[in-house]
């Protein structure tokens, strides 16, 4: 079976021991891609999708 690059940067990302600093920082880009996402610009919107498909993995 072969996995989706999304799904093997996941487990990756899963498996990292992550400092406080790390997860602050990872919890503040996701609020900012949140508010970009809620009416993104044309151009943002491939990286709307893939902070759509892993908000939606978690």
């Amino acid at each position: 079976m072969t996995q989706s690059p999304l799904a093997l940067l996941s487990l990756v990302v899963l498996t990292i021991p992550i400092s406080s600093f790390h997860v602050n920082q990872v919890q503040a880009l996701n609020r900012e891609l949140g508010k970009l996402c809620s009416s993104p610009p044309p151009q943002a919107m491939t990286v709307c999708r893939i902070h759509a498909r892993l908000v939606s993995s978690l």
